[in-house]
């Protein structure tokens, strides 16, 4: 009966960390449902502006520099051609904050890294994905003296700009639009990745996203339900929140300016190199605790107080942990919020959404998320088409978690685990290295991505042993920080590594299945 309520909780979860069966499960009860607000909802469309905004200056690469430690602000002279995003947000609630509205202006430098002009460019607006409880508009798009009309795409989820002359390679283009961010309550049975839930709003990817190109298209794929949404390259965000003075705000990066304007705050943060941003305002409690040079910051509801020392003792602990066995953390700060009903957590850079606090199923979800930081964060992999490249990686960092918090014999004990369930499946050959979509069901997503995925790792320790292996992910995160890796330059990663040749144990597990003796009844 365990495992079938540890099955069902996965169901739940967008990034499901996996709990300890040892020490039982949350109560989580009701389907997920498989829609935001009703399809005849929109937004209110957005007000035009006043004047037509000229081109904002170049944004300096200096200016990024708060939000990277000394040590690796010389990461950002690698990353000139990074899009660069200057987005100012206003937040109102209603009287009951059972409703919010989300009011801005995205101002983006994008250049062309192809070899071929560019005739298009493509904004993505995830707050209209089915796991986004909260609908949004944006445009016109403003192009120096042009005035464009994006056209919606795929009902909403994608604005093509054609553009009035093609952007040749090597150019840089400045465009800025408006958006409006219309937010509904989640309910506990539908967590949603975006919404307000129990006085808290999270509002990640609040703003138009520059998809990636991937062989020379832009990617607008839908998000199959149960897995992650946005695929995005590193870039260079400037933010500029306003919202009430009376509700602490969160948001990835570095608080670089703090203003008070009556009943209002404006805060503005830089992020240093990230993939994506994310925000929270609500009235926390927080605490925070020193990891070297980084401050890890937990945001928690006064009813969740009690779980304060539990999420920072876990949090910090995986951030050595990691930052040891993979690399650095390049960021001045790492944000942990309480946002309850949002799945079992949700990661973001810089940020990342625990939610069941107020639970006894906390310390997993925290380091799990916590381990995405890197996997995913600092090492992106395409979580549609290939998902196990990071949730298989993070749910195997907390084996790693527990084996330097309890020891390898904690370690051991939560891989048995996740090896019973697997073995139990009807089908165990079924290969962790299929797309989200591909995979029969939620639940079969989850078995074979998540936890058959963390026991590969284990099965190419063992292959690699334990000093290969730790050169390995130091040298899979040296050389793809900052920048996107596949399953097969992850495979040639670990084939350097070892010197040898890795192909049967990578068909076996990753890309065709097969039987394997440890999954045999």
């Amino acid at each position: 009966m365990k495992k079938v309520i540890f099955i069902s909780l996965l169901l739940l979860t967008a990034c499901a960390p996996l709990p300890d069966p040892a020490q039982g499960l949350p109560g989580t009860s009701g389907p997920q449902s498989t829609v935001g607000l009703p399809p005849a909802y929109t937004p209110t469309p957005v007000p035009p502006p006043t004047h037509t905004p000229q081109p904002t200056p170049e944004i300096q690469l200096s200016a990024q520099n708060p939000g990277l430690l000394a040590d690796h602000v010389g990461d950002l002279a690698h990353l000139k051609g990074a899009t660069r995003y200057s987005i100012e947000v206003e937040v109102t609630f209603d009287s009951e904050m059972r409703t919010a509205v989300l009011d801005g202006w995205a101002q983006i430098q994008f250049k062309n890294h192809l070899d071929n002009p560019l005739h298009e460019i493509y904004l993505m607006l995830w707050p209209n994905d089915p796991q986004y409880q909260s609908a949004m508009v944006a445009g016109p798009v403003f192009i120096g003296d042009k005035v464009i009309d994006p056209r919606q795409e795929l009902n909403g989820l994608a604005l093509r700009v054609d553009l009035a002359l093609p952007l040749a390679p090597g150019e840089t283009i400045d465009l800025g639009l408006p958006f409006r961010i219309e937010v509904e309550t989640m309910r506990p049975s539908a967590p949603r990745r975006f919404g307000i839930t129990e006085g808290v709003l999270i509002a990640p990817t609040f703003y138009p996203l520059i998809p990636r190109i991937i062989d020379d298209e832009w990617d607008i794929r839908r998000a199959p339900p149960g897995g992650d949404t946005t695929n995005s390259e590193i870039a260079l965000y400037q933010l500029q929140v306003t919202a009430p003075a009376s509700f602490d705000l969160v948001a990835s990066g570095v608080e670089i300016l703090n203003e008070t304007l009556g009943d209002l705050q404006r805060l503005t943060y830089v992020t240093g190199p990230m993939r994506d941003v994310a925000i929270a305002v609500a009235d926390f409690v927080d605490v925070s605790r020193q990891v070297g040079d980084v401050t890890v910051t937990a945001w928690v509801l006064q009813d969740h107080a009690d779980d304060l020392d539990k999420v920072l003792d876990s949090a910090t602990l995986q951030m050595q942990v990691l930052g040891d066995l993979v690399g650095p953390y390049p960021y001045p700060e790492l944000d942990i919020v309480d946002a309850p009903h949002a799945f079992g957590g949700i990661e973001y850079p810089g940020l990342v959404f625990v939610g069941t606090l107020g639970t006894h199923w906390v310390v997993e979800p925290t380091v799990h998320e916590v381990a995405h930081q890197w996997f995913y964060g600092l090492v992106g992999n395409d979580q549609i088409s290939e998902p196990w490249l990071d949730e298989a990686a993070a749910t195997y960092a907390e084996a790693l978690y527990y084996e330097h918090a309890l020891g390898s014999g904690r370690a051991t004990g939560f891989l048995s685990d996740l090896r019973a369930i697997v073995r139990e499946h009807p089908d165990p050959t079924v290969p962790i290295g299929l797309p989200v979509g591909d995979y029969a069901s939620d639940a079969d997503y989850a078995v074979f991505v998540y936890l058959k995925g963390a026991l590969f790792f284990d099965a190419l320790r063992g292959e690699l042993g334990d000093r290969t292996f730790d050169k390995f992910l130091k040298a899979y995160y040296e050389q793809y920080q900052y920048s996107f890796a596949s399953g097969s330059d992850f495979q040639e990663v670990a084939e350097e590594t070892c010197r040898c040749d890795l192909q049967d144990i990578f068909d076996l597990w990753v890309y065709e299945g097969g039987v394997i003796s440890e999954f045999e009844k």
